[in-house]
């Protein structure tokens, strides 16, 4: 997800949901609609008449950095540490998800300028560790009228609204959002160029046919830019992650949400892992991937590496309880790592509920200290995320 920043869930269905109360009503939800849960009575989709990750493809860039809307859900997943001269940290997620209604082989032309054939969700979301504050938002819109969309050509771009990821140049793009006094002005260079995950980016979520993804990453952006909290600017650098992925697909009955981790180590090496965990707790699918500072990529089964959590911290605001440290082995590379989140509470209570937030590392390899700093998401703990669909 996810995202590991990820996998169809229930992200898509509240877009679908918000989408149809917003098509219906023509402007905003009905009162009726928003005085009950989003779910309430209202239609769900099976990913009928669209493309499904059933194995391997041929990838081509910059194009995939695009739309794909033969697949139902997707999203471009950015994430990053960032810390000013003087050493204050910060942490950012600004994520886009576009979720299909109809079919392409269904669509047919409209009167009406608003009609859309896609929805978009976005959620952006600030840690700054030295005021001990979190701060998070989420948009949704129609895919209409220019409010929300997705293009590869003539250059790369996804936005809701203002909220906008741009490509700037070659290997270079441009991430910009704000709300409520928040905002982040971000210039973001790949260094590494486009990982695949999964097998030549196919990414396999469970053992049914179809329950994949097609999945790459950016692991390692050098990131400089600004960020300002109630009318105080800050000039910083430092680190970005950027997860893409597309699919039609939803977890398994047995799998009731994810463990993502993304981690960027001193040395160069950046590490994704994730695992689906059963209703009680264990992992059911898990994978990985270990990139070097060349950029070789070595993947990670299931039996590569292992995840123990260490502590776990309570949600004052959802009572959800999640898992706050863990430790990470991986004994073919005789790597150990200690993670810990910035800040405790970095949860995101929007349309659904999930945790997601900067994390420092500290550990070994090889007998020697090591050090990093990455991205954690952990959903499924307060509302299951599968029997959606």
């Amino acid at each position: 997800m996810s995202r590991t920043k990820k996998w169809l869930s229930t992200f898509a269905l509240v877009i679908l949901v918000l989408a149809i109360a917003l098509f219906r009503s023509h402007v905003t939800p009905s009162p009726a609609v928003q005085a009950t849960s989003p779910l309430a009575g209202l239609p769900q989709s099976n990913g009928a008449g669209f493309d499904r990750a059933d194995g391997p493809r041929t990838f081509s860039f910059p194009a995939d950095f695009g739309p794909h809307p033969n697949f139902q859900t997707e999203w471009w997943y950015y994430t990053g540490n960032l810390t000013t001269d003087s050493g204050r940290h910060f942490g950012f997620e600004l994520t886009f998800f576009r979720r299909g209604l109809i079919p392409p082989s269904l669509q047919t032309q409209r009167a009406s300028d608003w009609a859309a054939n896609q929805v978009y969700m976005g959620h952006f979301a600030l840690t700054d560790v030295a005021g001990n504050q979190f701060h998070a938002f989420e948009r949704l819109e129609r895919g209409a009228e220019g409010l929300a969309g997705a293009q590869s050509l003539p250059a790369y771009q996804v936005w809701i609204d203002d909220w906008r990821v741009s490509a700037s140049g070659k290997d270079s793009y441009q991430l910009n959002a704000s709300d409520a006094g928040v905002s982040i002005l971000l210039n973001l260079v790949d260094t590494k160029g486009p990982i695949l995950e999964g097998d030549q980016g196919y990414s396999q979520k469970g053992s049914d046919l179809g329950n994949a993804s097609y999945y790459f990453s950016q692991t390692r952006l050098a990131t400089n830019g600004a960020i300002a909290i109630d009318g105080q600017t800050y000039q910083v650098k430092g680190a970005s992650w950027m997860d893409h992925e597309f699919s039609t697909s939803a977890l398994s009955s047995n799998e009731v949400g994810w463990d993502w981790f993304a981690i960027q180590l001193d040395g160069g090496t950046d590490l994704m892992l994730y695992q689906i965990r059963s209703p009680a707790g264990a992992a059911v699918w898990s994978n990985g991937t270990l990139v070097s500072a060349d950029g070789t990529k070595q993947s990670l089964a299931s039996e590569d590496f292992t995840i123990k959590v260490d502590s776990k911290w309570k949600s004052p605001h959802s009572h959800a309880v999640y898992p706050s440290s863990w430790t990470i082995e991986i004994p073919s590379e005789h790597l150990i790592l200690q993670i810990a989140p910035y800040l405790p509470d970095q949860e995101l209570n929007l349309s659904f509920t999930y945790w997601e937030g900067p994390v420092k590392i500290s550990g070994s390899r090889s007998g020697q200290e090591i050090s990093g700093q990455g991205y954690v998401e952990l959903t499924g703990y307060g509302n299951p995320m599968n029997g959606q669909f």
